[in-house]
């Protein structure tokens, strides 16, 4: 499943030739089969895809076909609040159980109790869209007349499966049932989507990572000022570029299909303010919380302080839907607060200068993102570092640690967000950049990133 690896990539070319000579060109007389016939390629594609990671894990995509079959039916004739919430648990029982039961058993001190499990890929993801799914029927949101395919083909679809984005039942159904036309606009759009993508990933996340992973293999007590923060802020530019650039490939891809999803990242670090941020970062998720938690817990109708409580709920569960562990709890917290600290103070902090506020909400971020790449001891080392607690600024030439090629290499996803080679309008759609001088850089970039691709690393949210 990584876009980037020469076997899949392979795999991926197999794939669009059969596709586009048996489903894109094929005049069919009878629309409806060849529909339908397509569908179930792409899912049975997708198990076969999923398959060369780990084939036993196809029986946790099944269980949740299966369940989705069944339980969509159950909604659908009886809009019962106690059976979603069942239907909900059965939904989560795997999610709880590989990722979350040795923490929870760390928490308990049971050593004997602990198993060596393997996280099955992308169950975060898969999980949460089918949440959503059940959701969307009950309240008669979505139609549940879906066959065991199609509910297969939204669970596996191959292009979102590994890191994402959360798809919605209504998107993928809609378009499952009449695909979106290849035109020159959608080729275009997704040719760019894929390139911007593969250069993120290998020229921009693969390289700055491996200096970021040596900095923090070598050790973080060593560290000055300035390495903590060139360690931190290569770790904010590998993050977006390894996570956004696998939702750009994925978003492409599926485009190529005919199946529309809306846009995952909308250049995050141009954020002024936390709020900002989180309209622009891993946007599926950050809105299915927004429609599937908070909005339920009552959102900002009752009151300032329950806003608040349901703002911090929101966030620290979001911090846990990345990892078991407490730095991710806190990273979720830290930005729950400082959003509550927003709301609260909006109508003073938003006076404030628009670049004043990003110069703020980059160092937040940035600080942040140590509870999120550290366990806490060290997290709370390097911040201390940052901001210079008995640190000296520089250490000597014999340093150990890569501090100004990291920050050389920044210019790249600075490039990015300046360039904005796709926009993303109001509601979410994607509208590719067609100036001369964009697409002129764009392919730059691509000799750049087959010339000087760094060392393959795993995309980060394959461990989420």
């Amino acid at each position: 499943m990584n876009f980037t690896n020469n076997i899949f990539v392979i795999l991926l070319c197999l794939f669009f030739i059969i596709y586009f000579i048996f489903f894109e060109f094929r005049l069919d007389e009878n629309r409806e089969i060849n529909r339908r016939n397509r569908n179930h390629f792409i899912a049975i594609a997708s198990l076969l895809f999923y398959m060369t990671w780990y084939p036993p894990a196809i029986l946790l995509l099944f269980y949740h076909a299966l369940l989705g079959k069944y339980g969509s039916r159950i909604l659908a004739q009886k809009q019962n609040k106690k059976n979603l919430w069942i239907i909900i648990v059965f939904a989560l029982i795997p999610l709880l159980f590989f990722k979350y039961y040795n923490f929870f058993i760390d928490l308990l001190s049971i050593e004997m109790g602990k198993l060596e499990l393997i996280l099955p890929l992308g169950l975060s993801f898969y999980t949460f869209s089918m949440i959503g799914y059940y959701v969307d029927i009950y309240h008669r949101r979505v139609e549940s007349n879906q066959d065991f395919l199609d509910i297969l083909l939204f669970i596996t679809f191959w292009p979102h499966l590994a890191a994402g984005p959360i798809l919605r039942a209504k998107n993928i159904f809609r378009n499952a049932l009449k695909e979106e036309k290849l035109t020159e606009a959608t080729v275009t759009l997704a040719v760019i989507l894929i390139c911007v993508g593969v250069v993120k990933k290998l020229l921009i996340a693969d390289n700055i990572g491996a200096y970021v992973n040596w900095n923090i293999s070598y050790g973080i007590e060593g560290m000055s000022i300035m390495d903590a923060w060139a360690t931190m802020l290569g770790f904010s530019a590998e993050i977006y570029a390894d996570f956004s650039g696998y939702s750009d490939m994925a978003i492409g891809f599926a485009l190529l299909m005919g199946f529309k999803l809306p846009a995952n990242f909308n250049y995050p670090y141009r954020a002024t303010s936390l709020t900002d941020f989180w309209h622009r970062w891993h946007i599926s998720l950050s809105t299915w919380f927004r429609d599937y938690l908070y909005f339920p817990l009552g959102g900002s109708k009752k009151g300032n302080m329950r806003t608040y409580f349901n703002i911090m709920i929101v966030f620290v569960l979001s911090g846990l839907w990345h990892g078991a562990g407490i730095g991710f709890a806190i990273w979720g917290a830290i930005h729950g607060f400082i959003l509550v600290l927003e709301k609260a103070s909006e109508k003073y902090y938003f006076k404030i200068s628009a670049k004043l506020r990003w110069v703020i909400t980059m160092i937040l971020i940035v600080v942040a993102w140590s509870f999120f790449r550290l366990d806490y001891h060290d997290a709370m080392i390097i911040v201390e570092k940052m901001f210079g607690l008995h640190e000296s600024l520089f250490v000597n030439h014999t340093s150990p640690y890569y501090q100004f090629v990291i920050f050389f290499m920044l210019l790249f996803p600075i490039l990015d967000h300046l360039c904005r080679f796709y926009r993303v309008t109001d509601n979410g759609e994607l509208i590719a950049n067609s100036n001369r001088i964009v697409i002129i850089i764009l392919s730059v970039l691509i000799v750049l990133t087959f010339t000087f691709s760094g060392n393959p690393l795993p995309f980060i949210y394959f461990d989420f």
